[in-house]
């Protein structure tokens, strides 16, 4: 008797889909793999080897690489505003540089004048 698959692929694929997606959006909750077990009407055990198969990188590249695309995406967009903001800090930092140098320059005019008194 043959072993008979008791969930599609693309179930499977869904699930640890959302699984993916809810750890990324909710990284602290600990009862994820129940509820999106219970969602997609799966067993928690089958769902947590399925997750650890994606995570040991036993699924083929291409699906991996389609699980994990939405979320992948969402990193780069944050990284490139991440990378905006660095960018404007840096400019902020040198105008501030700038003003540093003009007011010790200031000082030091002033401080001479000071001393001549």
């Amino acid at each position: 008797m043959a072993f008979e698959r008791k969930y599609s692929d693309e179930v499977r694929a869904a699930a640890v889909r959302r699984v993916v997606e809810r750890r990324q959006a909710e990284p602290g909750n600990r009862s994820i793999l129940r509820e999106v077990a219970e969602e997609f009407e799966v067993g928690e055990q089958s769902l947590r080897i399925w997750v650890k198969r994606l995570d040991d990188g036993m699924f083929s590249a291409g699906e991996a690489a389609r699980l994990r695309q939405a979320p992948r995406e969402r990193l780069l967009a944050r990284i490139a505003e991440l990378e905006a903001e660095l960018e404007s800090a840096h400019e902020r930092i040198g105008a501030m540089e700038e003003e540093i140098e003009v007011l010790k320059k200031a000082s030091a005019i002033f401080a001479a004048e000071l001393a001549k008194r």
